[in-house]
């Protein structure tokens, strides 16, 4: 049978976005989810597919059966498959819980829609509280239908957030948005770090949500939000976001979400394309490089903690991470564990190009606010310049 080139043309085109689009996410797998929380519409789905960003989620989803509602969430998914990305599926399990057939219309929702191949991983319930005591229920029933593919749940940073981690979830999410109104470096963003690592703490893989929005938006007219005056609100800034990133991979996290786009765009369209874009497509660019890009080898942490320290050592090359976990100018020491004796470390991506040397098996730099420094690791006799 022949094929007219221009049927041919799309055929590859579609056959190339399913590639890219690949099956629902495992945990056993190298996949490093980067996504984007709120991505509403085919015009942001467009625009993040060109960040560096792989996985989206919307709020808009959720847990009806209507079949006005279940061909708008199919729309969504084909949507998603036309752009390369995969879909975070938001099952509202917040309204789902209320609801005295809430099992049977997720059951009918998961078993529509969990073999579509812009299918990601479940997002069951955002932050639940402890008094939500049938979601344990609702996560046996989804486990039952896809044992394989891991039910999310989110928590904020609350007295009671590790409530279900043992009973409700395979993956943990957590959000901390610390940059308000405070001049760049003083916004505490190590309150994600340690978050990170009490999560982690907690045995199940951990995704940090980490703040890509003005607190304006939410603010809106209020003079004093959260105790904070509004009129010097203001966005990360690309070192902020770099920090998130890269501190995150030095803990070992499992992926890497954003909050959100529609927040984002609300307030400023430019700054995702001026300032979010660039530090996303490097992001990506090194999870790629370095893949699995969770499974790093992580140096001792006990004598040095003002600074985060990881390295990938691959057959294609090796890159170390170091991160100055302070707002702070600072000197780093850290023990290398004989790992960079008699090495070259050349500056990667947007790391300043600084002079670094290894005295006594401890790598000597002086780092700036929040300064990320990645380095690829090659041979040099020599030694580290």
């Amino acid at each position: 049978m022949m094929i007219k080139a221009g049927k041919l043309t799309v055929a590859f085109f579609v056959l190339m976005v399913a590639y890219a689009v690949g099956g629902p996410f495992n945990l056993d797998s190298d996949e490093f989810p980067i996504g984007m929380f709120s991505v509403d519409s085919e015009q942001a789905m467009k625009d993040v597919s060109k960040m560096g960003i792989k996985y989206i989620h919307s709020y808009r989803l959720g847990c009806s059966d209507a079949p006005k509602d279940m061909k708008r969430y199919r729309e969504y998914l084909d949507n998603a498959q036309k752009y390369g990305l995969k879909v975070m599926y938001h099952l509202a399990g917040d309204k789902l819980t209320k609801q005295e057939d809430g099992i049977e219309k997720m059951v009918k929702i998961v078993n529509t829609f969990k073999s579509h191949p812009a299918f990601g991983c479940w997002y069951l319930y955002d932050e639940p509280e402890p008094e939500e005591t049938l979601l344990p229920s609702y996560y046996q029933a989804l486990k039952k239908i896809m044992p394989d593919s891991p039910v999310i749940v989110a928590q904020a940073w609350t007295a009671e957030w590790p409530h279900f981690v043992n009973s409700a979830m395979d993956l943990l999410m957590i959000d901390h948005y610390p940059v308000y109104d405070r001049n760049f470096p003083k916004s505490r963003l190590e309150l994600m770090t340690i978050f990170t690592d009490k999560a982690i703490a907690e045995g199940k893989p951990v995704i940090p949500i980490n703040q890509s929005f003005n607190w304006k938006i939410l603010a809106g007219d209020k003079k004093v939000y959260r105790d904070r005056p509004t009129a010097n609100f203001r966005y990360p800034n690309t070192q902020e976001l770099r920090y998130w990133c890269y501190s995150g991979l030095t803990q070992g996290v499992r992926g890497m979400f954003w909050w959100s786009h529609t927040r984002s765009i609300q307030y400023d369209k430019n700054w995702m394309p001026a300032v979010f874009s660039g530090v996303m497509l490097e992001f990506r660019d090194f999870v790629d490089l370095v893949s699995p890009a969770h499974k790093p080898f992580m140096f001792e942490r006990v004598a040095d903690k003002s600074s985060l320290m990881a390295m990938w050592e691959r057959p294609s090359g090796s890159w170390l991470v170091l991160v100055n976990k302070t707002p702070k100018v600072q000197k780093i020491a850290r023990s290398t564990n004989g790992k960079i004796e008699n090495k070259k470390l050349i500056p990667w991506g947007k790391t300043q190009k600084v002079n670094a040397e290894v005295v006594d098996g401890k790598i000597l730099v002086k780092a700036k606010p929040w300064e990320v420094f990645i380095w690829e690791v090659k041979a040099d006799d020599k030694g580290v310049n």
